[in-house]
C-alpha cells in the first residue's frame, strides 16, 4: 500500500497518468480527487466532470454515450490546446472554455483535468464497471442539460465512494476520525469522560451507536493519533535524511493501522481458542473477550472497559430484542439498567480469571518440565503446587497427561499473552478502585446510561 490506497488503485492512477502524459501536478490532483482529499467538498470534481461531459455532449452533438466515451478516452484530447482547437466556438464553448448554461463553466485546462478523471472512472478496475458507466453516459447524451448533469454527478459520487471503500483501506476510518476530532475540538488526547460524552451526544442525535462500538472507534482514533505524532517530525526540512527507510515505515504503519481493528490481537486469540483441553470454558472466553476487546484501554482506561462490559451488554440486549422482536425482559425494563453488572462484581470476576490463568500457566510449566533435577527449591515448590492443582482440576481433557501436554503446547504463546493482559486489567482495576469506590462510580454511571437508554429507545419501549 502506498499513500493510503492499494496496488489496484495505484495501477489505475498510473494508467491514466501515463496514457495522457499528465504532469506531476495533474497526477497529484487526480490522486487527491480519487482518494477524497479535496476539501471542503470531495464531490465537487465529480459535479464538474458531469457538467463537463454534458457541455461536450452539446458541443460535439453527441448522439449517445459512446461518443462521450470516445471523447473521454481520446489521448489526442489530453491537452488544453487540443481541446480548445476542437471545441472553441461550438455550442456552450468559447475561447475561455466550455460552459453549461449560466451556472457552470471551466477553462480548457480544467477540462483536460476533468477528462482525466472521466477516464479514470471509466477504466478503473480493468474496466469492471465500464458497461454501467457507459449506460449512464447514454442517458446524459439524451439529456445534456444541468438536470442531467446533476443526476450523473450523484451517480458518480456513489460510484467513487464504493471504489474508495474497496481500495482505500483508511477510507472506512476517515468519517469516524473526522467526527471524533471535531467533537474533541482538534485535540488528540482524550479520557474516559470524552468517550462517554461523545456516545451521549450520538445517542441524543438519534444515532443510537453501541457504547462498545464508540469505544472501539476511540481505540482506532488513538492509534491514528499516535501514528500522526510519530510522523510530525518528518515535516521538518532536513528530517528525511535523518529517517532512513521512512517511506517503507510509513507504508507499514498505515497498513498496520488499516488492517488492525480494535483488540484483534487478544480477542482474535480467544476466538481461535481450541475447545479441548478445556483450559478456558466458553463463559470464561466470553468474559475475557468482553474485558480485553478494547485493547489497550483495559490497561489505560479501565473505567471505559467497565462501562463497556456492564452497560455495553445491556445495550446489546436491547438491540438483540429489537432485532428478534421479542425474548427476555422488555425494552423498558432493560433500559432501566436494573440487570447491569456492578463494577465490583466485574472486578471480582477479572481477579478470578487472572488467578485461573496464572494457575494454568503453572500447570503448563509443570507439564513441560519433566526433568527437574537442578531446579531451585523455590521452583520445585511451584511445580509441586502446580501438580496439586492439576490433580484437582475437573475439566475435559485434563485426565490425559500426554494429550494435555500437547494441548497446552498448542496454545502456549496465546495463553501467556491472555494471562498477561488479564493481569494488567486486574492491576488497572485495582488502581481505579484506589482512586474512587467502584460501587459509587457504578451507581452514578447507571443513572447516566439508563437516562440515555430510556430517551433513545422510548418509542420501542412504548410499542
Amino acid at each position: 500500500m502506498t499513500g493510503g490506497y492499494d496496488e489496484r488503485c495505484a495501477a489505475d492512477l498510473a494508467g491514466v497518468g501515463e496514457g495522457r502524459d499528465l504532469s506531476r501536478t495533474d497526477r497529484a490532483w487526480l490522486a487527491r480527487v480519487v482518494t477524497g482529499a479535496v476539501r471542503p467538498n470531495r464531490d465537487k470534481p465529480l459535479w464538474d466532470v458531469a457538467h463537463a461531459l454534458a457541455a461536450l455532449a452539446r458541443a460535439a452533438q453527441a448522439r449517445d454515450g459512446r461518443d462521450l466515451v470516445t471523447l473521454a478516452l481520446d489521448p489526442g484530447l489530453a491537452s488544453p490546446a487540443a481541446l480548445e482547437a476542437r471545441f472553441a466556438g461550438r455550442a456552450d464553448a468559447d475561447a475561455r472554455g466550455p460552459r453549461l448554461g449560466e451556472a457552470w463553466r471551466t477553462s480548457w485546462t480544467g477540462l483536460a483535468r476533468l477528462l482525466a478523471l472521466a477516464e479514470f472512472v471509466l477504466t478503473a478496475e480493468d474496466l469492471a464497471q465500464f458497461a454501467t458507466l457507459a449506460g449512464w453516459l447514454d442517458e446524459l447524451a439524451a439529456s445534456p442539460d444541468p438536470e442531467g448533469a446533476a443526476f450523473l454527478a450523484k451517480r458518480l459520487s456513489r460510484h467513487l465512494t464504493a471504489y474508495r471503500t474497496a481500495h482505500l483501506p483508511l477510507a472506512s476510518m476517515e468519517r469516524r476520525f473526522r467526527a471524533l476530532l471535531s467533537f474533541l475540538g482538534g485535540r488528540r488526547a482524550f479520557g474516559d469522560a470524552d468517550i462517554l460524552a461523545f456516545w451521549q451526544a450520538e445517542m441524543r442525535a438519534g444515532e443510537r451507536p453501541g457504547f462498545r462500538t464508540v469505544a472501539e472507534h476511540f481505540v482506532t482514533f488513538e492509534a491514528g493519533a499516535q501514528l500522526a505524532r510519530g510522523l510530525d517530525g518528518l515535516s521538518a526540512p532536513a528530517s528525511l535524511d535523518a529517517h532512513d527507510g521512512w517511506e517503507e515505515r510509513l507504508d507499514a504503519a498505515m497498513a498496520d493501522l488499516a488492517a488492525a481493528e480494535p483488540a484483534e490481537a487478544v480477542a482474535g486469540l480467544l476466538a481461535d481458542w481450541p475447545d479441548s483441553p478445556k483450559i478456558l470454558t466458553g463463559a470464561e472466553r466470553a468474559d475475557l473477550v468482553d474485558f480485553l476487546r478494547l485493547e489497550p484501554f483495559h490497561r489505560t482506561r479501565p473505567l471505559t472497559t467497565l462501562r463497556a462490559a456492564s452497560f455495553g451488554r445491556v445495550q446489546s440486549g436491547i438491540a438483540n430484542r429489537l432485532r428478534r422482536g421479542g425474548g427476555g425482559p422488555d425494552i423498558a425494563e432493560r433500559a432501566a439498567c436494573s440487570e447491569a453488572e456492578s463494577y465490583t462484581l466485574l472486578r471480582e470476576r477479572t481477579q478470578a480469571l487472572a488467578a485461573h490463568l496464572d494457575r494454568m500457566l503453572r500447570i503448563a510449566a509443570a507439564l513441560r518440565l519433566t526433568e527437574r533435577a537442578g531446579l531451585s527449591p523455590e521452583t520445585r515448590a511451584v511445580l509441586e503446587a502446580a501438580e496439586a492443582d492439576l490433580r484437582r482440576v475437573r475439566r475435559a481433557g485434563f485426565d490425559d497427561r500426554d494429550g494435555l501436554a500437547l494441548g497446552f503446547a498448542a496454545v502456549e504463546a496465546a495463553l501467556l499473552r491472555v494471562a498477561e493482559e488479564t493481569g494488567r486489567l486486574a492491576r488497572a482495576l485495582d488502581g481505579l478502585a484506589r482512586q474512587q469506590p467502584l460501587e459509587t462510580a457504578f451507581v452514578a454511571d447507571r443513572v447516566v446510561f439508563a437516562d440515555a437508554f430510556k430517551a433513545a429507545y422510548a418509542g420501542e419501549a412504548a410499542a
